[in-house]
């Protein structure tokens, strides 16, 4: 069967006003939305955190991931400041009549429901669709609990694996440079960077194993997976 990986976050899903919401609750103080665009975690917690809160990193670091990761009730409740990307639901259900979407998103198992209900909510198909997700040790080491686990591009590495073993993967589509080579690895055809124009530049795609890179979704909308 074939089949098209899509990521979720940031690719079909805008979360920039809900991390935006999520760092400011953490350091509690209000930081540039522009720095939780543009930075990194650890250049956003070193630059805005105070002396006290840097001396407290690890809680931190784990705090982070628990209120992303909906592991804390505060990041439940903030999902409502998501958007979804334009043109992008449209698109899915068009590309869904011909081929069997996978989503393979690096949310956590125990965001399942809440996920599908947010993809029903913004019309992404989700009959007859596959939702491949993280599960929460995955994150161990992110979180600073242990340092020697896998890595995220590791467990993500293995997922797109599984999947491409019982799919033909004809396209894929991500908006991190850094899961690229994976993608190129496995020899997926079309290979679609989402363009996060704040962070990255094309080239940071292309270079990691993009075969091309987009800047919306609605140039992909006379296209269907098979070209």
């Amino acid at each position: 069967m074939n089949g098209v990986v899509v990521d979720v976050d940031d690719t079909l899903i805008d979360t920039g006003q809900r991390i935006h919401k999520l760092w400011n609750l953490l350091l509690n103080r209000e930081i540039p939305k522009e720095a939780a665009e543009t930075m990194s975690l650890e250049q956003i917690f070193m630059k805005f955190a105070t002396r006290e809160q840097i001396s407290r990193v690890q809680e931190f670091q784990k705090r982070f991931w628990d209120l992303l990761l909906c592991l804390d009730e505060a990041g439940v409740e903030s999902l409502r400041l998501h958007e979804p990307i334009p043109d992008a639901a449209d698109i899915l259900q068009s590309w869904s009549k011909k081929s069997e979407i996978v989503y393979l998103t690096g949310r956590t198992e125990n965001m399942q429901s809440l996920t599908l209900n947010e993809l029903k909510k913004f019309g992404f198909p989700t009959e007859n669709t596959k939702l491949v997700m993280f599960k929460p040790e995955d994150y161990a080491r992110p979180k600073g609990e242990d340092p020697s686990g896998p890595t995220l591009i590791d467990t993500k590495s293995k997922l797109c694996s599984d999947i491409c073993k019982n799919y033909n993967v004809m396209r894929v589509i991500d908006d991190y440079p850094g899961y690229f080579p994976i993608f190129q690895k496995l020899e997926i055809p079309d290979r679609i960077g989402f363009l996060r124009a704040k962070k990255y530049k094309p080239r940071d795609y292309l270079d990691r194993g993009a075969t091309r890179v987009i800047k919306t979704w609605k140039e992909l909308r006379n296209e269907t997976p098979m070209q």
